[in-house]
């Protein structure tokens, strides 16, 4: 499960433990009902218990970020209401609405600012680490670390400033998705393949992709373990691949380099 679909999981799951008056709200906002999501927590953004007002005003901030199409308008006011509750608390919506600044400044206004989406990333993560808005975060500061911030690094420092940011990954998604960018990023800047192994290998190993995302890791790996002359490692990925997408198009040439790696004289 990705961080994002586990964001709304963990909150649906949350608040209907709880008997939570707005779980229609983020029922709705987890079916793409953005606005019957909007109506309920407005409401709810109106209540005399404070606790439920906050979460109102959390899930208005994120109905209004997910109501097509989104304006200019929507952004604003979901900044401000994200802003307050950031400034307010700690709890939950305040985590959350940290997490959505940062998301603000990283993909939703006109002119992204790397370095404040990364401000708010790296705060969140400094003082919730193993909340699931900060474990979330990882991901998308990794983004920014590889690519938009710091130009003056080079490819290297950049890769490895960001495998820093594994030893603060507390839940198998978002390891994986950390794994996964640093691999990505590894080819982007053509540096030497098999660098992306390690981080291919402990993404398969920690699992949660979808039948696309895990075809496309196993298949790296069987290609860079061939090529780097390991054999048994490259056999074993190629059978994976092959038993789970019998009709890939990739098949054929999987085909031909298990022959070859199988063959007279392989090393197992």
């Amino acid at each position: 499960m990705s961080t994002s679909r586990l964001i709304f999981f963990l909150l649906l799951t949350a608040t209907a433990a709880r008997g939570g008056e707005l779980t229609a709200g983020w029922q709705a906002l987890g079916a793409y009902r953005a606005d019957d999501a909007m109506q309920v927590f407005t409401a709810g953004a109106q209540s005399a218990n404070p606790t439920v007002a906050r979460e109102g005003r959390f899930g208005r901030g994120m109905a209004l970020l997910t109501k097509q199409p989104v304006t200019s308008g929507q952004i604003d006011e979901a900044r401000r209401l994200f802003a307050e509750l950031a400034d307010s608390g700690t709890d939950d919506p305040a985590q959350g609405a940290r997490f959505f600044l940062g998301r603000i400044a990283q993909h939703h206004q006109e002119t992204p600012d790397a370095a404040e989406a990364a401000r708010q990333f790296r705060r969140l993560i400094a003082e919730h680490e193993r909340s699931v808005w900060a474990q979330s975060a990882l991901s998308r500061l990794a983004l920014l670390q590889l690519y938009a911030l710091d130009p003056a690094l080079s490819p290297e420092q950049r890769i490895a400033e960001t495998e820093k940011l594994l030893a603060h990954a507390h839940v198998p998604p978002a390891e994986g998705e950390l794994h996964i960018a640093l691999a990505e990023a590894i080819f982007f800047y053509r540096l030497p393949a098999q660098a992306a192994l390690p981080h291919l290998l402990a993404a398969e190993r920690l699992g949660g992709y979808d039948r696309v995302g895990r075809a496309d890791v196993l298949l790296q790996i069987a290609e860079l373990s061939r090529l780097s002359g390991q054999k048994a490692q490259a056999a074993k990925f190629y059978h994976l691949f092959l038993n789970e997408n019998p009709r890939d198009t990739a098949n054929y040439n999987a085909r031909m380099h298990l022959a070859e790696v199988e063959g007279p004289g392989a090393s197992r």
